[in-house]
């Protein structure tokens, strides 16, 4: 890969990366703590924008949004040799940026809940780079509706992977990722393919990670009780 690793945040963030640069990036982030916290922040910013209420947009306003991605400059970070934090003039920016693909492609919760077979491959990627971390902690969970869950955490690459591959397939319903703090639920997202699983920045203390079983391609808010609840500090 020729170009700066530390300007992949942004796409990392938003699994806009092909399989051979998501794992380069992963490996990366094992290395760089300001990265860690750059994708953090942008799939917590992500996941609360697929969280809220969506609005579809026009054709004309999606080609008029994507033609403005191609014009819009990045700044390079500032890196040192020891990993200082650097300053995040940027981030709000790639933020809105983010924002622009999100509603121009997807109205919002789509880009978030509905991947295509190469996205899926992306997602497996990411999860397997989690379970195969040097720091990985693993678990092996029973979920209500009789399946099981396998859980990673690495703080390496800061990030949580669940393989969902055996949990009950289902019938017109999704399985949904939720991030639970202080009672309120932000969505991580559906989980379309059970054989690659799910990839998230592991929460703070205090944050629970649950599964629900939803209608089709997921709600707003959880409508039932989750099959499963973890605390990612304890695995």
């Amino acid at each position: 890969m020729s170009i700066d690793l530390h300007t992949l945040s942004g796409a990392y963030a938003l699994d806009a990366l092909s399989a051979s640069e998501a794992d380069e990036f992963a490996t990366h982030l094992g290395q760089c703590p300001s990265c860690r916290e750059e994708v953090a922040e942008l799939q917590e910013v992500a996941a609360r924008m697929g969280a809220s209420e969506a609005t579809a947009p026009t054709a004309a306003l999606k080609a008029r949004i994507l033609a403005a991605l191609d014009q819009q400059a990045q700044l390079p970070p500032k890196v040192t040799s020891i990993h200082r934090a650097r300053p995040r003039r940027w981030v709000p920016r790639l933020v809105g940026v983010a924002a622009a693909m999100i509603l121009a492609v997807t109205g919002g919760v789509a880009l978030l809940n509905s991947r295509g077979p190469e996205s899926a491959n992306v997602a497996a990627g990411s999860v397997a780079q989690v379970f195969k971390a040097p720091d990985a902690k693993t678990q092996t969970v029973t979920t209500s509706n009789g399946g099981h869950l396998k859980v990673a955490t690495s703080a390496a690459y800061g990030q949580l992977a669940v393989a969902t591959a055996d949990l009950p397939k289902l019938d017109h319903r999704s399985y949904q990722m939720w991030a639970v703090r202080n009672g309120r639920s932000t969505s991580v997202g559906v989980i379309d393919d059970l054989a690659a699983g799910k990839v998230m920045p592991i929460p703070s203390a205090g944050t629970v990670v649950a599964i629900t079983v939803e209608p089709e391609g997921g709600s707003k808010q959880p409508t039932r009780q989750p099959i499963i609840k973890m605390d990612p500090q304890s695995v």
